[in-house]
């Protein structure tokens, strides 16, 4: 999602940019969930109350994407709750329906396009990911993971990391092994499909609006 609508920034915002500057910019905006790693605190690489316009005045392409992260975390956070999309997810624990409905987009966004570029620009670590004091090893980590997210279904990778009974990141083996037959159930639900179009078309009219 944060690459997805990354691009459509770019094009509007930033349509000058080189190859290596789009691919700083985009690399940053998936960088803050390195967090999830357990090697960085939420609040090193997650800024509060941030606006396009702060996106833009930044001068570095990667700072720019971790910016606009975190713009698009608060963004899409009002529209979900104003759109009480969680509500339908009667099987999934309430305190879980939220990181749930991140995974039914992703598995609904990962169709809609064509990763093999992102993919590329994964096969290297830049230096503004090194200056946060990660070790290499962790960064490794972090970019292949990525790599096979980009590379198949969110459903896909669970299923397979439920054949070892085991879980994955902050959920545990039950959830996994649950949630690889509930995804692609709820990312082809009509209704499901509908929200994440007007997920997009809501974010894309404010790009639109502000780059007026």
């Amino acid at each position: 999602m944060h690459v997805a609508l990354g691009e459509r920034w770019l094009a509007l915002y930033a349509p000058q940019y080189t190859e290596d500057e789009k691919k700083l910019f985009l690399l940053g905006t998936v960088f803050p969930d390195i967090r999830y790693l357990g090697v960085i605190k939420r609040s090193q690489s997650h800024f509060k109350g941030v606006t396009l316009a702060k996106v833009y005045e930044s001068n570095s392409p990667f700072q720019r994407g971790m910016l606009f992260h975190s713009f698009v975390d608060e963004y899409r956070e009002k529209f979900v709750r104003n759109s009480t999309v969680e509500k339908q997810f009667v099987e999934v624990p309430r305190h879980l329906q939220g990181t749930f409905l991140k995974l039914v987009e992703d598995q609904i966004v990962h169709d809609r396009q064509d990763w093999a570029k992102f993919r590329m620009f994964l096969s290297s670590i830049p230096e503004e990911e090194k200056i946060y004091g990660i070790d290499i090893q962790s960064l490794t980590q972090w970019h292949t993971g990525l790599t096979v997210y980009f590379t198949t279904l969110p459903s896909f990778i669970l299923t397979q990391v439920s054949l070892f009974d085991r879980g994955i990141l902050t959920l545990d083996a039950p959830t996994v092994k649950l949630w690889s037959t509930l995804l692609p159930r709820y990312a082809t639900d009509p209704k499901m499909q509908k929200y994440v179009d007007e997920l997009f078309l809501s974010f894309e009219k404010t790009l639109t609006r502000k780059s007026a």
